[in-house]
């Protein structure tokens, strides 16, 4: 699923595309339920939630599109995800070491550090992964938070 915003490209699926077991549905995750029709369809055991508004510069001048793709965009996919029961064995949510704010002295950060965010992305990412784990501790969803830090390669969005 994906909503094929401006960052989108759909060369950097290509080579995924002509595999045989490989589907697509353009869904705006803010859509409850279209995005809940496409997990009822397809009962994935595993989600790896990627999707996010998430360029720091146009979350301050437009933060609504980053709360609804990825606060409320999340919360829909949880629900959809826990709509699956036990069949769901992981939800993967990737989520942005901004939510720990700027680096300190020490340069880096660890899975202690508290969270910090300071730009409208940061905050509604912060968000979302305190929702994912709000999921796990109250209805169980097997649940991965990963804080991966500028993640570069072919196809990346220019701005």
């Amino acid at each position: 699923m994906d909503a094929l915003t401006y960052s989108a490209n759909p060369k950097s699926v290509e080579e995924a595309a002509r595999c045989p077991n490989y589907q697509f549905r353009r869904v705006d995750l803010a859509d409850a339920e279209a995005t809940s029709a496409v997990v009822a369809d397809f009962k994935p055991e595993l989600v790896v939630h990627f999707a996010a508004e998430s360029h720091v510069d146009r979350s301050i001048v437009g933060p609504r599109s980053f709360l609804q793709a990825n606060v409320e965009g999340t919360f829909n996919l949880l629900e959809s995800c826990r709509a699956l029961g036990s069949q769901l064995a992981l939800f993967h949510h990737v989520s942005t070491d901004e939510v720990y704010g700027s680096l300190g002295a020490e340069g880096y950060f660890t899975e202690s550090t508290p969270y910090d965010p300071s730009s409208p992305y940061s905050a509604s990412k912060a968000a979302s992964d305190h929702l994912v784990r709000a999921w796990h501790r109250t209805y169980g969803l097997p649940v991965k938070v990963t804080n991966c830090s500028n993640n570069y390669g072919p196809f990346q969005f220019p701005v």
